[in-house]
């Protein structure tokens, strides 16, 4: 054995490593091999509990004479038939009381139950002899372990017996330096994690923050939608308010790609500063120019006084340039100098301004088509598609139907000064079902028709929506009930469930198991209720 100098030696040279080493396998690497040098013990082992502090498994083995015995073969159960300690196992022993266990030799000691030990030296054809097994405390009393030394040298010769009393309180030292490593391991871990929780969590908050950024604006710029495919578009709009760069909203007409432009602008840096918009296919080539661009004094017949553009109006926010596929091939290149150089020339000037502004346009139009066309400048069209941003048309969510149906109800309500307006069932049902050519625009078209159309506190009814609707399906609209009120609540909740899921199985492509996932339900649940109320693939 060493004397006490060495001893100290190692230990500090244990705590340094415990100081800069931060790899748990690393750190009872050294412990085990600091402790087996002052010992002179032919191997060592570091074995911890599971989570569950049901097992203990190997983490670390060394072995010098035979390294095919390092390793512990298995896990080692703390618990017994009956729930009870397994204390015939000397390493659960030494884990549950606290004690060390020294033997000088395991195949003449019959208080413990080694069966597992021999087996694993007639497999290896290593002879344990000497065992020394010590309990891994944290600073708390909770066991995480143990450390074992196989085979003590107490000579130079080799001879090997049980470890020297006055010994066992240096290996308990070193026992405890393993405690430290796998506590502090431990700790260094749930910290990560719940690091990454706390990054998780922000990231909900921050998108869930833009959500509500988005839907507290004012009713006439609110975004409306649950649907997985609005909530990819918003998504991809929430991500593109976060820098300047130019954005190209594409959709069919009337899916409200001017109020995802306008929820960019909110969601942006620039939400405190001007947004414009401006129709390029609502004016002719020379006035379009003027208002955008701006003028000079005596640029055209009626230019009176100079005059600022849109761009001016919207520097230092942004510009909405919508139905950009039907501007001018001229004014094509001034949008370009715009996003390129940030710089204007008014109609009858020479000078170029210098202008901040954020460029959003869209388009119903193929531009590509266009550009083959020779309608549209490519190189203007790679410019603005720098974050293309897709808005579904309602046909492809229409579990949104009903929302913003509320919606466009409770906003009319509002401007009507009463309190709300009702849909029976069959309405309810008609609207969800249409396929609407005009999107957004024609339910709410359809809402503020229908709003004009009651009398009194009368509901919403087929009779108040275009005839077309009732006419396009008429084998799945429920006819009218006998009398006013004669349809049960449990009717009207079994017609409006078979709605959401005939609109879920459309976002889902008619896929079941797609369908029944984004209806929270089982596939087994969904097929008994596609039976149940008759809903058959188109």
């Amino acid at each position: 054995m060493h004397d006490p100098l060495s001893v100290a030696e190692e230990l500090i040279e244990l705590t340094t490593t415990l100081a800069t080493e931060r790899r748990l396998e690393a750190l009872l690497g050294a412990v085990v091999n600091s402790a087996r040098r002052l010992t002179r013990a032919e191997g060592g082992r570091v074995l911890v509990l599971d989570r569950t502090g049901r097992h203990l498994h190997g983490l670390v083995g060394q072995n010098d004479v035979a390294p095919d015995a390092a390793a512990l073969s298995g896990e080692i159960p703390v618990y017994a038939e009956g729930n009870a300690f397994n204390l015939r196992d000397a390493n659960v022993f030494a884990a549950v009381t606290g004690k060390i266990v020294n033997l000088a030799d395991v195949y003449d000691y019959s208080g413990f139950d080694f069966v597992r030990l021999r087996e694993q030296d007639e497999r290896t054809g290593y002879r344990t002899r000497s065992f020394v097994v010590a309990p891994l405390w944290n600073v708390e009393g909770v066991t995480l372990g143990v450390l074992q030394l196989i085979n003590v040298q107490l000579t130079p010769g080799g001879e090997i017996g049980a470890l020297p009393k006055a010994f066992e309180r240096v290996v308990g030292s070193f026992a405890a330096h393993a405690a430290v490593a796998i506590a502090n391991a431990r700790l260094f871990e749930e910290n990560r994690e719940l690091i990454r929780q706390l990054d998780r969590r922000n990231a909900d908050l921050a998108r869930e923050n833009s959500r509500l950024k988005v839907m507290a604006a004012p009713q006439e710029e609110q975004v409306v939608g649950e649907s997985p495919a609005f909530r990819a578009a918003l998504d991809l709009a929430r991500r593109a308010a976060s820098s300047s760069v130019a954005v190209l909203m594409l959709g069919e007409t009337g899916t409200g790609k001017d109020v995802f432009a306008n929820a960019v602008h909110r969601l942006g840096k620039r939400r405190d500063r001007p947004f414009v918009a401006q129709n390029c296919a609502a004016l002719p080539e020379t006035l379009l120019e003027s208002e955008l661009f701006g003028h000079r004094k005596g640029a055209f017949s009626g230019a009176l006084a100079d005059k600022k553009g849109l761009v001016h109006e919207a520097n230092g926010g942004t510009l909405f340039l919508d139905e950009i596929g039907d501007m001018p091939l001229p004014l094509q290149a001034k949008i370009l100098r715009l996003l390129e150089e940030g710089s204007v020339r008014r109609l009858g000037d020479t000078r170029l301004e210098k202008v901040d502004v954020r460029i959003i346009a869209a388009t119903n139009l193929d531009l590509p088509q266009k550009i083959a066309q020779g309608s549209f400048r490519e190189d203007l069209y790679y410019r603005l598609s720098v974050f293309p941003v897709t808005i579904p048309p309602l046909r492809e969510r229409p579990s949104d139907i009903p929302l913003l149906i509320d919606f466009f109800l409770r906003r009319i309500a509002q401007v009507h000064g009463r309190e709300g307006f009702s849909l029976t069932p069959r309405a309810l049902d008609a609207l969800c079902r249409w396929r609407y050519p005009g999107n957004v625009r024609e339910l709410k078209n359809m809402a503020e028709r229908a709003a004009l159309l009651i009398d009194g506190d009368e509901r919403i009814d087929l009779k108040h929506l275009p005839a077309h609707l009732a006419k396009a399906a008429p084998d799945i609209i429920v006819q009218t009930p006998a009398a006013e009120g004669g349809t049960s609540l449990r009717s009207a909740v079994r017609q409006y469930e078979a709605i959401v899921i005939e609109n879920r199985l459309r976002e889902a492509g008619w896929n079941q198991s797609r369908a029944a996932r984004l209806l929270q339900i089982s596939r087994r649940s969904l097929v008994e209720k596609l039976q149940r109320y008759a809903i058959r693939t188109p």
